[in-house]
């Protein structure tokens, strides 16, 4: 068996090849906006755009603060969706 054709067994990347590491997904985060017209088009529309905002600042629809922007993480969203769909008062 000739050494310089041989195979190795080892199990390092080829090269070119790069390992791929894995990486966890970002929240996703919507402006109130977005958020308000997710939250109409899921429950039916009749929340106010302000009572949305009201919600954000009493904490009753949890957001993030960056700067002067406000963004709601998806999931804390969909809370407030299952709320509003199940007829809970938000």
């Amino acid at each position: 068996m000739d050494p310089k054709n041989a195979q190795t067994s080892h199990s390092s990347p080829a090269q070119g090849e790069q390992k791929v590491k894995q990486v966890s997904a970002p929240l996703a985060m919507l402006t109130p906006t977005h958020a308000w017209r997710l939250l109409c088009r899921r429950t039916g529309g009749s929340i106010s755009r302000t009572t949305f905002y009201r919600w954000i600042n009493s904490g009753k629809v949890g957001a993030v603060r960056i700067g002067f922007r406000f963004l709601i993480p998806l999931p804390m969203l969909e809370e407030v969706i299952k709320k509003c769909l199940d007829g809970e008062r938000i």
